[in-house]
């Protein structure tokens, strides 16, 4: 006997047919509806603010970063105390302070680099061997004119 609530196989292969057909129609007046709308648009052209890549940074190293033998990563040991543009090139300055137990000298790389993170310029400062826990000056010139640059270091401690 048969439950009111059960289908034959037939009725059940018909709705799903059924159901297929609707599925398809909605998918084709989908599609329709939508190429109806992208034939319409224009193509796309070049803004007329699109600007040029930015020109090719200044790279000023005498050492290629991490390819001192024995060097220690010293980040912790460096202080930017300038970093800003000055008419046509920047001016960075800070101090070093060897956090060491014996002289060390330092490798400071200096990396303006743009909001998107594009170096605009790589400069080496090398700084003299100082005593423990003693504190030295350092700074460069970098000559770009980029506004809008941030000051980021690198800072490699060598013992002497």
């Amino acid at each position: 006997m048969l439950n009111s609530s059960s289908t034959t196989p037939s009725t059940a292969g018909r709705r799903a047919a059924t159901k297929g057909v609707v599925v398809a129609g909605i998918a084709v007046a989908l599609g329709l509806l939508l190429a109806g709308c992208t034939d319409s648009a224009p193509d796309p052209k070049p803004t007329p603010t699109a600007t040029e890549p930015a020109e090719a940074g200044i790279t000023d190293i005498q050492d290629t970063p991490g390819s001192g033998e024995g060097l220690e990563g010293a980040l912790a040991d460096a202080e930017v105390k300038t970093c800003e543009l000055a008419g046509d090139h920047w001016e960075v300055a800070g101090s070093v302070t060897n956090s060491s137990d014996a002289d060390a000298s330092y490798r400071i790389y200096v990396s303006l680099l743009t909001e998107g993170g594009d170096t605009r310029s790589l400069t080496q400062v090398d700084v003299d061997p100082i005593a423990a826990g003693a504190i030295a000056d350092w700074e460069t010139t970098v000559a770009v004119e980029d506004e809008a640059l941030d000051c980021v270091l690198r800072v490699e401690r060598y013992a002497s």
